[in-house]
């Protein structure tokens, strides 16, 4: 049975109460948001992963090099695409589904959420990584090619 549709174990509760507000940097919120990735990712919850990463990575300017850039102007992209922004509809699309919709059904796969939480990653600093980030990197080095 899909885990999604089945009934939850416990009754929603909520936080306790009163709830103090969060006050976050931009790099706070965008890690949070790449920790939950990883643990949705850890739970086969692939389109909350690649969710909460794909916003992550739209929340951080970073000038020079990081996945994204090094993703869109790769020299091959033109293989696969003639035009640019074809090749970044592409790079996008599962993240631009879930954001927009469009399609009646999309499939998103492990490897999907995977890239897009190391997107995310790289443009966080090095120094504002975790160690469950940390963790995911060993992880997804070693299993890229299964991913």
């Amino acid at each position: 049975m899909d885990r999604l549709n089945s009934k939850p174990k416990r009754p929603f509760r909520g936080p306790r109460l009163p709830a103090e507000p969060l006050n976050l940097t931009l790099t706070q919120a965008a890690s949070r948001q790449v920790e939950a990735a990883i643990g949705a990712l850890e739970r086969g919850r692939f389109e909350v992963a690649l969710t909460l990463a794909g916003a992550a990575e739209g929340m951080i300017k970073r000038d020079g090099h990081h996945l994204f850039v090094a993703l869109r102007d790769n020299p091959q992209a033109k293989e696969r695409t003639a035009e640019k922004k074809d090749w970044i509809s592409l790079l996008n699309r599962e993240r631009d589904w879930l954001k927009h919709g469009g399609d009646d059904a999309m499939t998103v796969e492990c490897f999907d959420a995977a890239m897009m939480i190391a997107r995310a990653l790289s443009k966080l600093e090095a120094n504002d990584w975790t160690p469950r980030m940390e963790d995911f990197r060993k992880w997804f080095l070693q299993n890229i090619d299964l991913v």
